[in-house]
């Protein structure tokens, strides 16, 4: 009769902490996106927000810049990977856009208003047709733009590296490039840009194609 009771006292204290167990994972998930939005979020060593994952519906997203009161300051490794999102606009308080935050989407615009730097594919697969960085932007990964529909793109005077094939994979015929003599484009471009650029002595000004050929206009 004892060990009866035992196991009925066991078993409903089971019940109960698996009760508890299920509400908690439950509603964490829901009460989470309701209050971002639809953003997964972690809190940065910098005392900022890192946006970790995106489980939102809306198509042109907006991403705060405070969340919870602070900063939103990096945007995350594949983060928005994936996400048939077809624009986004990013606050001045972004300093970082991770590896393929971004990359394998529709997006046909993207307003890049602080960020300092760009990673790997950040934004590679989309259809872009339209960019506009930061003024405060200094290095472009590898790959970060590859395949998309670029044709003209205005380099931010304080950018000082490209990483190799940046913009492949564009139809660029407009390169617009303030004074910086530390630019540095390795094979971000196609090779016949980056020796006019060089061979001009790095000038400012906007560079055209013509046919084949690439001309500067100061």
């Amino acid at each position: 009769m004892e060990t009866k009771k035992k196991r009925a006292v066991f078993f409903s204290g089971l019940f109960f902490l698996c009760a508890c167990i299920y509400d908690q994972t439950s509603l964490s998930p829901d009460t989470t996106e309701d209050a971002v939005g639809g953003f997964e979020l972690l809190q940065n060593r910098s005392g900022g927000i890192t946006v970790t994952g995106y489980r939102g519906t809306e198509k042109n997203v907006v991403i705060p810049e405070t969340i919870g009161g602070l900063p939103v300051t990096i945007i995350g490794n594949k983060a928005f990977y994936r996400r048939d999102i077809s624009a986004v606009t990013i606050p001045e308080t972004v300093l970082i856009i991770e590896p393929l935050a971004f990359a394998e989407n529709q997006l046909q615009s993207a307003v890049i208003a602080g960020c300092t730097s760009i990673g790997y594919e950040a934004f590679a697969g989309n259809q872009l047709s339209d960019v506009v960085f930061s003024e405060r932007l200094s290095s472009i990964g590898p790959r970060a733009f590859i395949n998309n529909k670029l044709s003209s793109i205005t380099l931010p005077g304080k950018i000082t590296n490209i990483g190799k094939d940046a913009f492949t994979g564009n139809t660029l015929t407009s390169i617009t490039v303030g004074l910086n003599r530390n630019l540095f484009t390795g094979q971000g471009f196609e090779l016949s840009f980056v020796n006019y650029y060089v061979g001009m002595g790095r000038k400012a000004g906007v560079y055209v194609k013509d046919g084949q050929v690439w001309l500067l206009r100061e």
